[in-house]
């Protein structure tokens, strides 16, 4: 199913948003890593996933999944629902027991869209706290696009950066500091989503 999305996405995608991929080989095989990117609108998550070629999971809220296709294709992605009453740390819970599992799961540093230029400050603590939690790496992911907004056939630069070990994720000394690591991890991103000199 989620190969068959693939396939039936990327064209689709490609044509309507216009991608310029850059650093695909960065993309790592057989590490343990969460895919953060900037986020400016619902395209994000299908840009992830046909740009980096990998089975990702997401978070998406609950409500998405009652909307005709839509709803389709977030359940054949594998997409975790938040639950309005739920316990704010179940879904990141089970975020965490996907990349223990040996999956891959996606998630937005800023914790919602943006049309502004991304800033390490925008950062919230819960990537910092999934990585350090699942001792993952980070695959940074920058997107880029005039305005940061998408719209139909304007150009959308996607770059994928080099790959950020476990390791090189500061964590602070002594107490973990997510917030830290999460300013980090998208200090990062913002390198990857500047604007396009030209």
């Amino acid at each position: 199913m989620y190969k068959f999305l693939i396939w039936l996405l990327s064209p689709i995608v490609k044509f309507l948003v216009r991608v310029k991929l850059e650093g695909e080989v960065n993309v790592p095989d057989g590490e343990k890593f969460v895919i953060c990117a900037n986020h400016l609108s619902n395209w994000d998550p299908v840009l992830v996933v046909v740009c980096t070629k990998i089975p990702i999971q997401f978070m998406a809220k609950e409500s998405l999944f009652k909307v005709p296709v839509l709803s389709w294709i977030i359940r054949g992605l594998g997409t975790i629902p938040i639950k309005r009453n739920e316990p704010e740390m179940a879904p990141i819970k089970k975020s965490i027991e996907v990349i223990q599992n040996g999956g891959h799961f996606s998630l937005f540093p800023q914790g919602k869209r943006l049309h502004v230029p991304p800033h390490p400050d925008q950062a919230k603590k819960g990537v910092g706290f999934i990585c350090g939690k699942a001792e993952a790496g980070v695959l940074p992911i920058g997107i880029y696009t005039k305005n940061y907004r998408i719209m139909p056939f304007r150009k959308v630069y996607v770059r994928i950066g080099e790959f950020i070990p476990y390791s090189e994720i500061d964590f602070g000394d002594g107490k973990p500091d997510w917030q830290r690591a999460s300013v980090q991890i998208f200090e990062k991103i913002c390198d990857l989503a500047a604007p396009v000199e030209k």
